[in-house]
């Protein structure tokens, strides 16, 4: 139930975040708000912006209130937030409206890896995780499936409506999702604790060993772990690795909020345009092979050839080809964005020793957002400013080379430095992009 739960939630938030780059070609042509391409871009970003504070706020509020409250309320946000979309009397009042589906999806990632991870036996923490994240690529995939529905029959707030279904599910999602073991015992409820370890299949202990960000074990002091972030030879490679996300992020929330309408605006049909989410949210299955090559070929190599598939395909789309050429391009540019953060996560989360490795992430995914919050506005001013389809294609590919290159100059750490070899591998990092 708690795998089953956290699928159908994040299969919610995916489909939340893909659909704004499904309606931007009904925004630019609503006449009643007369939207500039610079708006648009605004409320692209205003989501990732949302993210950044709904992380921020969904970890001190879990501390507090538990957290199944946090999980179940973020989702009571993003679904009112998205289905107020379908009224909202302006643009600037929808711009707010996706701040706050940002804010619920924020809070959202954190708190379903942490519940996905403390729910699993020891032995199959990174299965448990797969298969509740796979829901944030098939929502997005669903989000492009009802836009070519919906959108050209209905407009932009038709597909803000179904956003408010999630909120059918919240009766279920109390049921469902586990309250961590870890909260209920350091608030003395210990025979719920036990009943929950017991319903999970688990002892009761094994949930508060496991890994998680509330872990109630001891944790080295703030300042240690960012010594081991930055001393020991690491310093180059953390600040390469946070300009490497932020790129990555960059062309991922460009790509995700202005492909259909770019193609669209290439002389595509508004059927082929909106279909190219679908292939975009596919091609992030992908990530599935290149997870197993960089365990057989090494982690920077893949990393690396992944980020080159980013510039090819933006490069070539910049060509305008057929349809089906254009699909093969665009799933093949899914792995080189989506698919590409989770190997970076991953990538970044074997760099440094366990005991600095959540700071190490943590700091990573907060300065890569930045990216993310610039990407959608980016591509906002070049549409603005008019320039040809070639342009705007190779105006994403720039950055996507700048982070490949950066990832090349990623250095090894110094021989002896990281525990790594001494632990497990943690491939579970890369699921919470």
């Amino acid at each position: 139930m708690a795998v089953t739960a956290c699928f159908l939630i994040l299969l919610c938030e995916g489909f939340d975040l893909a659909m704004f780059g499904s309606i931007v070609p009904s925004l630019r042509s609503y006449s009643a708000w007369d939207l500039s391409p610079e708006m648009i871009g605004y409320m692209g970003s205003a989501s990732v912006l949302g993210m950044l504070c709904g992380a921020a706020v969904a970890a001190w509020l879990a501390d507090r209130v538990g957290r199944r409250p946090v999980m179940v309320g973020a989702v009571v946000v993003f679904s009112v937030a998205m289905g107020s979309g379908a009224i909202a009397p302006g643009p600037e009042v929808f711009l707010l409206l996706r701040f706050f589906v940002g804010l619920g999806a924020g809070a959202v990632m954190p708190t379903a890896a942490a519940t996905l991870i403390d729910s699993a036996p020891a032995d199959g923490r990174n299965r448990f995780s797969s298969m509740g994240f796979v829901g944030v690529g098939l929502g997005g995939v669903l989000a492009g499936l009802l836009s070519l529905w919906l959108v050209p029959a209905y407009g932009f707030r038709a597909m803000c409506a179904v956003g408010l279904l999630p909120l059918l599910m919240t009766p279920y999602l109390l049921k469902a999702v586990p309250e961590s073991t870890a909260f209920l015992l350091a608030r003395g409820c210990r025979e719920e604790a036990a009943q929950v370890a017991a319903d999970l299949g688990l002892g009761l202990e094994a949930p508060a060993a496991a890994a998680s960000p509330d872990r109630p074990a001891p944790q080295p002091a703030e300042g240690k772990r960012l010594g081991l972030v930055f001393g020991e030879g690491r310093s180059t490679g953390t600040v390469l690795f946070w300009g490497a996300t932020l790129f990555c992020l960059l062309v991922t929330f460009g790509v995700s909020a202005w492909l259909p309408d770019l193609l669209h605006g290439a002389g595509y049909s508004l059927s082929v345009s909106l279909g190219s989410l679908v292939a975009l949210k596919a091609g992030a299955v992908g990530v599935l092979g290149a997870g197993w090559l960089a365990d057989k070929f090494g982690q920077k190599r893949v990393v690396l050839c992944t980020y080159l598939c980013t510039v090819v395909s933006l490069a070539s789309l910049s060509l305008a080809p057929p349809p089906l050429v254009a699909y093969a391009l665009i799933a093949l540019l899914g792995l080189g964005t989506t698919g590409l953060q989770t190997l970076i996560n991953a990538y970044v989360g074997s760099y440094y020793p366990a005991r600095a490795r959540a700071t190490g992430l943590g700091l990573n995914l907060s300065i890569g957002r930045v990216g993310g919050i610039v990407g959608p506005s980016y591509l906002g001013f070049l549409v603005s400013a008019g320039l040809g389809l070639d342009s705007k294609f190779y105006a994403l590919a720039i950055p996507a080379l700048i982070g490949a290159c950066l990832i090349a100059l990623v250095p090894r750490p110094r021989q002896g430095t990281s525990d790594r070899a001494a632990e497990p591998a943690d491939t579970s990092v890369g699921t919470a992009t």
